[in-house]
């Protein structure tokens, strides 16, 4: 019986019976061989020569790249220009022969179109029903073509799309449209990822959405999602283990994002649960791809941010990073005036050598003191230039510039205070409370120069560090080289922008010739009171 209610005669019933276990029997080998959409047509169309009578043939649809294309066979020029937008199913004259066309149709959508030239007149109502019944037999063994075809190609379509927007420079905001799209295309209900924060050790980030839109997020974005807070102060990185309940959502499908690289660490993970009837294969393989091109995102937006946490303090980071033309905007070399700090342990060659004497002991209290004048930098609004030997190096001013050169030697004299009073306190923590005893030096202390100056700054060199370069520089160095045990000597012009701050008393102007410099430096030197 037909979709009409009509009954079928018997030798119809046949017919129609052989055709199909033959259209199957041929689409089955196809499949098995893996043949392009192309090649499978090109051994398919022939056969409706015994099959319906045709001597020629069109199918347009879709390829394999979701691209419109025509595949023909027999008296194909006779078809590519017959005139298809008569009534779908109708047979009509082309000639000596008879042209009819149905869609093709997949879950109520049309893919595409077919059409057959027949052998003689089949333009009777009987004969374009025969035809158009054997002709819809036919091709129902081919939908399972088309619908892989179509489905492979709707995937890959989304995969690509999906890779674009884990692509933009600001990674939030490619992660926030991956997921909208996720919803629409596979109706994600919840979205967790929770990732390894590569600059601040042992801190995790997250951002949850609900029905494709972001709900909750630890980067001030958006606000904390309270069981998950709760899960990363009792688990930490062991929330990023496999099987590990987040908290966040119920079930859900978990993939672990990592970079690939046997024994790393994990990067983070992805936690993605749809509605009450789960998600179809289809939608299970998106949600894989898609945390394969997440893992790799993050894979370059961790190195990003390392390359970074050279120079800038966390929310420094954040700030730039959220600026998808960050680097041209604020990073590129260009000439400012901008405040300088040189920091440099007192007599360290004396305490490397009598005292701590041991190389590891020595590496260590470097890195102990460097991180805390670091940190300190930071914190006063100071990049970190560089170290060489045990001087730290701080400027004042980049990366926004937002600033005045008032306020940015103000804060370059604030982070010489607290530079010089953490060094001083080192010497109370153990195993360093042996220095002032030792009677090789008097103590822990630290000479610094302070200058604000003009100066090229930016990325610069083959490894593209945050540094600056001026005469001014030099002079500083050269004045931080004059300052004796727990001495801060300062530019004259320096004190003059600073003014009068409250517990730091300037002494009178002093001058020092310096070798192949024209003019003496003038410089006071700051009592920290």
């Amino acid at each position: 019986m037909t979709e009409t209610g009509e009954e079928l005669s018997i030798e119809m019933l046949r017919e129609l019976r052989r055709v199909a276990v033959a259209a199957d029997a041929l689409i089955e080998q196809c499949v098995h061989e893996r043949l392009s959409l192309r090649a499978i047509l090109d051994r398919f169309l022939p056969r409706l020569e015994g099959w319906l009578g045709a001597h020629g043939v069109l199918v347009t649809t879709r390829n394999e790249h979701l691209v419109e294309e025509s595949y023909t066979w027999g008296a194909w020029n006779v078809l590519g220009g017959a005139d298809l937008e008569h009534e779908e199913g109708r047979a009509v004259a082309v000639g000596t022969s008879t042209l009819l066309w149905m869609r093709l149709v997949l879950g109520g959508v049309e893919v595409g179109r077919v059409a057959v030239l027949l052998d003689g007149d089949r333009t009777s109502t009987a004969d374009a029903h025969a035809v158009r019944l054997v002709l819809e037999t036919i091709f129902a063994e081919l939908d399972v073509v088309l619908e892989d075809v179509h489905t492979a190609a709707h995937k890959q379509r989304l995969i690509v799309e999906l890779e674009e927007l884990l692509a933009d420079p600001v990674f939030e905001r490619g992660v926030d449209r991956a997921v909208a799209l996720l919803h629409r295309e596979i109706h994600a209900r919840d979205f967790v990822l929770v990732y390894r924060d590569e600059v601040e050790h042992g801190h995790l980030r997250y951002r949850t959405y609900r029905d494709g839109k972001l709900t909750h997020a630890n980067d001030g974005t958006s606000g904390a999602h309270e069981a998950l807070e709760t899960a990363i102060a009792e688990r930490g990185e062991a929330l990023l283990e496999p099987g590990a309940e987040l908290g966040a959502v119920r079930g859900g499908v978990e993939t672990l994002l990592s970079t690939g690289i046997t024994g790393a660490h994990w990067l983070g993970k992805v936690v993605c649960a749809a509605g009450a009837h789960g998600f179809s294969t289809f939608a299970l393989d998106v949600v894989q791809v898609m945390s394969a091109a997440m893992s790799q995102r993050l894979v370059d937006f961790n190195r990003e941010r390392r390359h970074l946490a050279q120079f800038f303090a966390p929310a420094v980071i954040a700030e730039l990073l959220r600026d998808a033309h960050y680097h041209d905007k604020h990073l590129t070399p260009r000439e400012e005036t901008i405040a300088v700090l040189y920091a440099d342990i007192n007599s360290f060659t004396k305490i490397s050598e009598q005292v701590l004497e041991r190389p590891a002991a020595i590496a260590e209290f470097v890195n102990r003191w460097s991180a805390g004048a670091v940190e300190l930098l930071w914190k006063h609004g100071g990049v970190f230039d560089k170290m060489v030997g045990d001087c730290v190096i701080g400027l004042f001013g980049p990366p926004f510039f937002r600033d005045s050169i008032a306020a940015r030697s103000r804060a370059a004299l604030e982070a010489a205070r607290a530079i010089a009073a953490f060094t001083s306190s080192l010497e109370r923590e153990a195993p360093y409370d042996r220095i002032p005893g030792s009677g090789i030096v008097a103590g822990l202390g630290v000479a610094i120069g302070l200058n604000t100056c003009p100066m090229a700054c930016g990325l610069m060199g083959p490894n593209l560090d945050y540094t600056g370069f001026s005469s001014g520089m030099n002079n500083t160095a050269r004045l931080q080289s004059l300052a004796g045990f727990r001495e801060t000597l300062a530019m004259d012009s320096f004190c003059e922008l600073v003014g009068e701050m409250p517990g730091v008393a300037f002494s009178a102007v002093m001058e020092a010739p310096v070798k192949n410099v024209k003019l003496p430096l003038r410089y006071r030197r700051l009592t920290f009171t």
